[in-house]
Formats: C-alpha cells, structure tokens, sequence
C-alpha cells in the first residue's frame, strides 16, 4: 500500500534529513586515527540534540547508541564501542537518523 504523505510530513522529513547531513559532516571531519566510535556518538548526539531534533536510532527496539559504525569488515549496524579506536588506513560505515 503506497502511503501519501502531507506537505507538513515532506517537510520535516527534509528538515530531518538536513539534521542528518550536518551531522555526517561533523562527523566526517571528526574521523582520525585515535577516535573510538564511541566518541563519534557522542558527537553524533551532541549535533542532533543541538538542531532541536532526537537521535532516531537511539533505544530503537533497544538499540544503546545514536549512530550506527562499522570499521572494515565489520557487519553493518555495529554497536559504538570505547574499545573500537579508529587506526590509520581504517574504512568506517557511519549510519546516522534523526527525529525532528
């Protein structure tokens, strides 16, 4: 079934899609060897929390994280973690939602 959405909901999925594209900005430029995916959540929070919006992902059938990160061959939808630290030469997956 084809589900119609308003101009308002059109609008707040681009609002929250904006939120979201500045946040994977943030936390693009943030990525470095050195950094734990744990970090990149909280920055990924900080940014969503600042616009006015909430973390999608966030409790998501009980999902603990804001984002989503996945380094190297990782599978998908991986669990932030202090324990997993960017290195040089690394490839990190972020998925990121936001709630506006």
């Amino acid at each position: 079934m084809i589900q119609y959405k308003s101009e308002r909901e059109i609008e707040l999925m681009r609002a929250a899609g904006l939120v979201v594209g500045r946040t994977l900005e943030k936390l693009r430029a943030a990525v470095e060897p050195g950094i734990s995916t744990a970090d990149l959540d909280a920055i990924a929070e900080e940014s969503i929390r600042g616009e006015g919006a909430t973390p999608s992902f966030l409790g998501y059938r009980g999902f603990p994280a804001c984002i989503c990160t996945s380094i190297n061959g990782e599978i998908v939808h991986g669990i932030p973690s202090p324990s997993a630290v960017v290195k040089a030469g690394d490839v990190i997956s972020i998925d990121c939602g936001a709630i506006v």
